[in-house]
């Protein structure tokens, strides 16, 4: 049986995307265990894109195929999994790194592990077990996705986003004339764009940034250490996915 852990990092960018990418392997591939773990950072990008809470949709459940987080410096998660050393055993056929930060790429590059996906990578460049990574900076212009906001031009302050939200991550603010999201409860719901009339609250924009000289040249030393492959968008990712389990 085949066996992938997808690793999620602080980057919102291709979040999204990438997650449906593992909905659609799970879906097409039934038998294939998938364990997902996530950094601190990890975790409350993962809430504040919605996808924290669809994530048991994603891992196959198991011995192989939980959710792993909170875990410590030698990589023992909450449920007390050794997961470092189930990669370094080769347990899992395919490490997945996506969407990577730059601090992420910076860090596997230079052998650096105090994050659990950068434990997960190093554990696994050492085993000889593949690693993708999908970077969320990786060209001059890079695509990024924004969380929700609020478009406080458009707002009227009629209040029907906060009283919608179940999370209560919607707060007036000091002026009373309108309102902004707090992220440390938002959860990517977007119950608030259904119920904002002027359309005040947007979500998941895409906007171009521009990673600097450094960021790219990590990218590049990446895809040449032996046993990493680096990939540029969901659809490279799953087409590698799928050439390393030979499904």
């Amino acid at each position: 049986m085949k066996k992938i852990l997808w690793c999620i990092t602080g980057a919102g960018g291709h979040l999204r995307s990438v997650h449906k990418t593992f909905m659609n392997i799970k879906k097409a591939y039934p038998t294939v265990e998938l364990g997902i773990a996530l950094s601190k950072a990890g975790e409350e990008v993962a809430r504040i894109y919605g996808v924290l809470d669809k994530l048991n949709h994603v891992a196959s459940g198991g011995r192989y195929g939980g959710i792993y987080k909170e875990t410590t410096w030698s990589g023992i998660t909450e449920d007390g999994v050794p997961l470092g050393g189930r990669v370094s055993l080769r347990r899992y056929d395919v490490v997945a790194v996506a969407p990577a930060t730059s601090n992420s790429v910076a860090k596997i590059l230079h052998g650096i592990a105090d994050t659990l996906p950068t434990l997960v990578a190093s554990q696994a460049l050492k085993s000889d077990t593949p690693v993708i990574i999908l970077p969320a900076d990786c060209a001059e212009n890079s695509v990024t996705t924004l969380p929700c906001r609020v478009d406080e031009p458009k707002c009227t302050g009629c209040l029907l986003c906060v009283e919608s939200c179940p999370h209560n991550a919607i707060r007036v603010v000091s002026s009373g004339e309108t309102v902004r999201i707090d992220y440390n409860r938002c959860r990517g719901c977007e119950i608030c764009v259904a119920a904002c009339p002027p359309k005040a609250i947007r979500c998941w924009e895409k906007m171009v940034v521009t990673p600097s000289s450094i960021d790219l040249e990590n990218v590049e030393k990446l895809g040449k250490i032996q046993g990493v492959h680096v990939v540029t968008s969901d659809e490279e990712l799953s087409r590698k996915l799928r050439e390393l389990l030979n499904i």
